[in-house]
């Protein structure tokens, strides 16, 4: 009969570790998505008078009449692999446009996103100023030293932060620098497809509401 208490207590205690061990690892687990999902990878960053800025996914920011740069991280393009990573930013001056881009969507189904709607650059190969435009995008990728479009800044591992530089606006196939600019507000829809899915996926967009002052 002793035996046999001692036999429950040691199964109780067995029970209890087990139980431990399990809650242990699954808030590890949940620790280790949270991380992933909030990489620093995912960070797109506002950059303007030697300041960088971190952006919400939905912001909302004043600027100086002056050149300014977008900052984030991606993954070099690959044409041998066929791995396309970009980054596509599209401009407008009308809210409504940018309020159609929704999480979930399927790039195909956008005009300023759909395939074959990214811009040419110009002459240069960069894009000299961003361009307005419902319906096309900038394309943004960086396989050598002889892109164009984006500036390397650093590299991390397969990652690498890159910046597009902005210097002006492009509407009506007229280039105003930022300082000639007479309209007070545009918006931006940064899209970077990390998966490559086609898919605007949660941590892939960032909404941008640029008020000039």
């Amino acid at each position: 009969m002793h035996n046999k208490k001692i036999m429950m207590k040691i199964q109780k205690i067995i029970l209890i570790l087990i139980g431990i061990l399990t809650i242990t690892q699954s808030c590890k687990s949940l620790k280790g998505k949270n991380n992933s999902s909030n990489s620093d990878y995912n960070n797109v960053f506002f950059y303007q008078n030697g300041k960088e800025t971190l952006l919400s996914k939905v912001d909302n920011i004043n600027i100086e009449k002056n050149n300014f740069s977008l900052r984030f991280y991606n993954k070099k393009y690959n044409s041998e692999t066929r791995e396309f990573y970009s980054i596509q930013i599209a401009a407008f001056l009308d809210i409504q446009e940018l309020d159609k881009i929704k999480i979930g969507m399927a790039k195909q189904d956008l005009n300023c996103f759909e395939p074959g709607s990214g811009m040419a650059p110009n002459m240069s190969g960069k894009y000299e100023n961003v361009f307005i435009n419902n319906s096309g995008h900038h394309y943004l990728m960086y396989e050598d030293t002889s892109s164009k479009r984006l500036n390397l800044l650093k590299s991390e591992g397969e990652y690498y932060k890159f910046e597009f530089e902005i210097n002006g606006i492009r509407k009506d196939k007229k280039d105003v620098s930022m300082k000639e600019i007479e309209f007070s507000k545009f918006y931006l829809a940064i899209l970077i497809d990390r998966n490559l899915n086609g898919i605007i996926d949660e941590n892939e967009l960032t909404k941008l509401i640029i008020n000039i002052k």
